[in-house]
């Protein structure tokens, strides 16, 4: 036994330097991440959520990093049961006070104040893992060639007969519907077994379609037209409907697409093409951007179609192919956009149920994907490893260390609305990775108690990596986990939101083979990594080092 007083792990405080980039630099808005449990209860922010405030309106912003297009800031979510937005920048204005307002006010979002500058920021590679999915060959140059000849002939025969009636744009975008219905019956089966793909049209239909309106008007049709964006895969692509919402609260498809357009220009193509599709002035997506502010919907479906051309040219040539190929991690941007895709099809129209608990023990809150980028930095996950996450909410977090790091990931949640979420958030995952060609980590997420699950404490012992957000636990929770943590093995490091080891603070603990067993160190997180908090949090790692 330990004799009162005593600090039962041997804790070593480490203190982060803050690191202050001189102008100019870029500053990234964190954004939402995985399910953790904060200290009081209060309403869940949506992923990619900030709270903007007027001190850091009056603060001077560093100049904008250099992209492929304006830089897309994830706006707050003023109801919470709206899916989130992808915010896009005012094409009168190439000023960074512009790219940053949160609707009207005028406000800007503030900065992670130890976010790194790159645009490529992303884990060490990991020369074991195949970023890229293999397929059998024949299903997709036959998917392939079904694009082409289908898409070029439908594309001639439905814009010559568009033309005539006067609805060039319309008559290819009917072309191309056709074109590509034989491409997506060769990947039909394949869909099947990575789980049904919610489109971002459906995120502007049926309920949600009174928060709606045309994005052009007098487009006509009396049916809303509908775009199709080629993802770089031999996948079908995804459809969204040319529309605008009523209010800047609710899911952006136009929003959505211009990102995911400049997360292929940035990460799927060669520097001689992105560094051309991303001009400022004659760029893919800004010129898409003009269309959406100034223009038509034919300026839109044609420069759209333009880029799916591309797209499909560069699939078929294996240059995209051998771009993936050459990566050996998935940059942190990319999995931001993904991962945040999946949210808000999935867990935003519900996140308003999600902060009715039962007590302080299962109150919800996220950790951000930054937070997370940086855990798996500092723990050195890798593909060959197993992350398990003991509390996981909606998934976030065992979604991100998939598709990240390609770990065997398990999660467990106690909740029932959070946990039935994170299972489809996961089968929503695993379609989307396959439209970017991503081959991902296995993802296990189970409903349950941790404390009482025979196949948690059998992942527990080959676990390389743990997290727990233990900050609103009681004495009893927190000893029945020390338990646990006795059986894992050498090197397993264990990630907290609050010591295990703090001694007479919480109260003594009896454990005493813990203190022999464990090494823990203190971080900081810097700001806007938990949902429930602006300002930075402390976390600690604690090593199974005996």
């Amino acid at each position: 036994m330990f004799e009162p007083g005593k600090p039962k792990i041997k804790t070593r405080t480490v203190t982060i330097l803050k690191k202050v980039a001189p102008p100019p630099s870029r500053t990234i808005a964190s954004s939402g991440g995985g399910a953790a449990r904060p200290r009081a209860p209060a309403p869940p922010a949506g992923r990619f959520q900030l709270t903007s405030s007027a001190a850091a309106a009056q603060r001077p912003r560093p100049a904008a990093r250099e992209s492929p297009a304006v830089s897309n800031m994830r706006k707050r979510k003023v109801t919470p049961s709206t899916p989130p937005q992808w915010a896009s920048s005012d094409e009168s204005s190439d000023d960074e006070g512009a790219r940053l307002r949160v609707g009207t006010s005028g406000k800007r979002l503030k900065s992670n104040s130890i976010e790194p500058a790159s645009v490529n920021r992303q884990l060490e590679p990991d020369m074991a893992r195949r970023i890229r999915i293999r397929r059998d060959s024949d299903t997709r140059q036959g998917g392939q060639a079904a694009h082409k000849a289908g898409g070029q002939d439908a594309h001639k025969a439905g814009g010559q007969d568009a033309q005539k009636a006067g609805g060039q744009a319309d008559g290819q975008a009917d072309g191309q519907a056709d074109g590509q219905a034989d491409g997506r019956d060769a990947h039909k089966a394949a869909d099947k077994r990575c789980g049904s793909l919610t489109h971002g049209a459906a995120m502007t239909q049926g309920v949600y379609a009174k928060n709606y309106e045309p994005a052009w008007s007098g487009s006509g049709s009396a049916k809303t037209p509908t775009f199709e964006l080629q993802y770089p895969s031999p996948q079908s692509p995804e459809s969204f409907e040319a529309k605008k919402a009523r209010d800047n609260t609710e899911y952006d498809p136009l929003g959505d697409m211009q990102y995911t357009i400049e997360e292929i220009i940035t990460h799927y193509l060669p520097a001689d093409l992105t560094h051309e599709l991303s001009d400022d002035t004659n760029g893919t997506v800004r010129k898409l951007k003009r269309a959406a502010k100034t223009g038509t919907f034919a300026d839109y479906q044609l420069e759209l179609i333009r880029f799916n051309k591309l797209v499909r040219a560069k699939l078929a040539d294996g240059t995209i192919a051998a771009r993936m190929d050459a990566m050996h991690a998935i940059p942190l941007s990319l999995v931001k956009h993904m991962t945040q895709q999946t949210y808000a099809r999935i867990v935003s129209p519900l996140s308003h149920k999600l902060r009715r608990v039962k007590g302080k023990e299962t109150t919800y809150g996220e950790l951000m994907p930054v937070f997370i980028h940086r855990i798996f930095a500092q723990t050195a996950l890798k593909s060959n490893h197993v992350f398990v996450d003991l509390g996981s909410g909606v998934g976030n977090v065992v979604l991100q260390a998939a598709l990240q790091t390609g770990a065997e990931s398990w999660g467990i949640e106690i909740m029932d609305l959070a946990a039935s979420l994170g299972v489809r958030q996961a089968a929503e995952l695993r379609a989307r990775a396959r439209l970017w060609n991503i081959n991902m980590g296995a993802m296990h997420l189970l409903h349950g108690d941790f404390l009482d699950c025979a196949r948690i404490d059998a992942v527990l012992a080959r676990a390389d990596v743990v997290l727990v957000n233990n900050k609103v636990f009681g004495e009893q929770l927190n000893n029945a986990l020390l338990q646990k943590f006795l059986d894992l093995k050498i090197g397993c490091r264990v990630v907290s939101l609050d010591s295990f080891g703090c001694g007479d603070a919480k109260g003594l603990r009896n454990e005493q083979s813990i203190a022999a067993l464990f090494d823990e160190q203190r971080f900081d997180s810097g700001t806007d990594c938990v949902s429930w908090a602006r300002e930075s949090v402390e976390y600690f790692i604690a090593t199974k080092a005996r």
